[in-house]
């Protein structure tokens, strides 16, 4: 089984300083599965590198996101689903619409979704991993 794993999940695994790096990179260590990435989660990866200045340039963000698509265990999920495939149930706005496409974008590859967003693990049970239980 592949997990996807959320920006979150990444961002904590990339940046030292984070609150839930020692959480999330026990997590990835004791796993032995696949895991991958796609654009939406590489792109919030970046977004969050930068603006919170874990790296100094988009470069070193850019060398961050290569750490991951390097990796031997990683796999590429293209966003090969439209928005109109994803189940609206359990969404209360607008800041859940992402987490219900990647949620869709697991069950379409078979695999499960990590994250430390108790509310998306809540609301997607039947695939999603929270990394906090």
């Amino acid at each position: 089984m592949t997990f996807l794993l959320d920006g979150n999940v990444l961002v904590a695994l990339a940046d030292q300083a984070h609150v839930h790096h020692q959480l999330a990179v026990r997590w990835f260590s004791t796993q032995t599965h696949p895991f991958a990435t796609c654009p939406i989660t590489q792109g919030t990866l970046l977004r969050m590198l930068l603006r919170h200045g874990a790296v100094g340039s988009p470069i070193q963000a850019g060398s961050v996101l290569a750490g991951f698509v390097q990796h031997p265990r990683h796999r590429f999920w293209a966003d090969d689903l439209d928005y109109s495939a994803v189940p609206w149930h359990g969404l209360l706005g607008h800041r859940q619409v992402t987490d219900a496409y990647l949620a869709t974008l697991a069950r379409h590859h078979q695999g499960r979704l990590a994250t430390l967003d108790r509310g998306l693990a809540a609301v997607h049970g039947d695939v999603v991993e929270w990394l906090g239980s």
